[in-house]
C-alpha cells in the first residue's frame, strides 16, 4: 500500500508495479540513491529501524554503520530521527573507513569530531518525512519492504534508471499510473510524468516476498 499523500507529496502521482519477483531486485539501486518514506518521526534510531522499517532484530544487528545528517551515530537508542533527516545505513565495510564508520567501534574515537550528537532538543513523535539511503547487503533485507509500502523520489531519477531497463521491465511486470495500466516502454514518452517534480512509486510482486 503506497502511503497517503501529503503536503510534501502534494498532488504527484502515484506509480504502482507489480513484477516478477526476480525484478525487485533492480529497484534496489534507487535506495542507493535514497528515497523518502512517510514514517513516525521524534524517536530514537533504534525505534525507527524497528518499529518504522520493520527491520529485525537480526538485520539490525548487520547494521555496522548509521549516519544520520552526514554523522555517524554510534549510539542507535539514544539518537532520535528528525524530520527531514537524511538517515544512511549499511552493514559492514572494509578496511579502515569501514572500522572507523562502525557504530561503537574500536576506532569510533577517530571520528569523534564528527560523531552525531544530541543538540537535547526531544522532538515529539509525529509523521513526517525521512530520506533513506540502504546499501550492501541491507538492500535485499530492506529493500521489499520499502518498496511494498511506497517511496518519493524525484521523477527524473525515477524515469533515467526505468528507460535504461525498458525492456526487461516491459517483458516482466505491469504497472498502473494513478489506477490507469501504463506502457512501461513509453513512461518517458507520454505518461503524464513530464515536469512532475516526485512520484510516488511502490514495487511488488505476484510471486509474495516473504
Amino acid at each position: 500500500m503506497v502511503y497517503a499523500q501529503t503536503a510534501e507529496a502534494g498532488p504527484n502521482p502515484s506509480l504502482v508495479f507489480i513484477v516478477d519477483l526476480p525484478l525487485v531486485a533492480p529497484f534496489f539501486l534507487l535506495l542507493q540513491q535514497g528515497v523518502k518514506i512517510r514514517r513516525r518521526i521524534g524517536c530514537s534510531v533504534d525505534t525507527f529501524l524497528r518499529e518504522e522499517i520493520v527491520a529485525s532484530p537480526a538485520t539490525i544487528e548487520k547494521i555496522q554503520s548509521v549516519v544520520l545528517d552526514g554523522r555517524p551515530v554510534d549510539d542507535i537508542r539514544a539518537t532520535l530521527v528528525p524530520d527531514g533527516s537524511t538517515l544512511a545505513l549499511s552493514a559492514a565495510m572494509p578496511g579502515l573507513v569501514g572500522a572507523t564508520l562502525r557504530r561503537g567501534g574500536a576506532y569510533s574515537s577517530f571520528r569523534s569530531a564528527i560523531t552525531y550528537h544530541e543538540t537535547g532538543i526531544a522532538c515529539a513523535p509525529a509523521e513526517g518525512w525521512v530520506k533513506i539511503k540502504i546499501f550492501n547487503l541491507l538492500m535485499a533485507e530492506l529493500g521489499p519492504g520499502l518498496l511494498r509500502k511506497g517511496v518519493l523520489l524525484e521523477t527524473a531519477d525515477l524515469l533515467g534508471f526505468l528507460v535504461e531497463r525498458a525492456q526487461e521491465f516491459r517483458q516482466g511486470c505491469t504497472a498502473t499510473l494513478d489506477g490507469k495500466t501504463i506502457d512501461v516502454g513509453r513512461l518517458q514518452d507520454d505518461s503524464g510524468l513530464a515536469g512532475e517534480g516526485g512520484v510516488l512509486l511502490s514495487v511488488s510482486s505476484g510471486q509474495g516476498e516473504g
